[in-house]
């Protein structure tokens, strides 16, 4: 097979970022990056885990799973609304808050790594392309699904 497979590609530079979240992190990536969301967004609206898999786009499951560890590891608590009993807050405990800076900076570590030696213009073109790739994804574009339309 003589084309380019974009989605190995993608899922190979997923796994990279996984890796190195998981080896700054001491094997907790993922639920540094659940904790960053949900620090940098607690003060500014509630959130929820339905935001939490929507923002980084994880299944239900293995989000609850995370969320338990960090509600273990006391970093979060979830707490009922007083508008919908089925609803639960996700918040940020003080330790957590006072871990902050070190969550930045592990997701910084990643973040410069990632794009060292990238332009602006690059980051721009990625940012742009995945935009479409993930609404392809969904099945959506101009309002109508499409089926595969790969041009090589």
């Amino acid at each position: 097979m003589g084309e380019i497979q974009y989605s190995k590609e993608i899922l190979g530079l997923a796994n990279q970022i996984r890796r190195l979240y998981n080896a700054s992190t001491g094997n907790n990536g993922a639920q540094i990056r659940i904790l960053s969301f949900v620090l940098e967004n607690y003060t500014e609206r509630d959130i929820f885990q339905k935001d939490v898999e929507e923002e980084l786009n994880v299944r239900s499951a293995g989000t609850s799973t995370i969320l338990k560890k960090l509600e273990e590891q006391e970093m979060i608590v979830r707490e009922k609304v007083p508008y919908d009993d089925r609803l639960k807050r996700i918040r940020p405990t003080r330790r957590a808050i006072e871990k902050k800076d070190s969550v930045d900076r592990d997701i910084r570590l990643v973040e410069n790594r990632l794009i060292s030696g990238i332009s602006g213009d690059e980051l721009d073109n990625f940012f742009e392309v995945t935009q479409k790739m993930i609404k392809n994804m969904n099945g959506i574009r101009g309002g109508k699904r499409h089926g595969s339309q790969c041009k090589n």
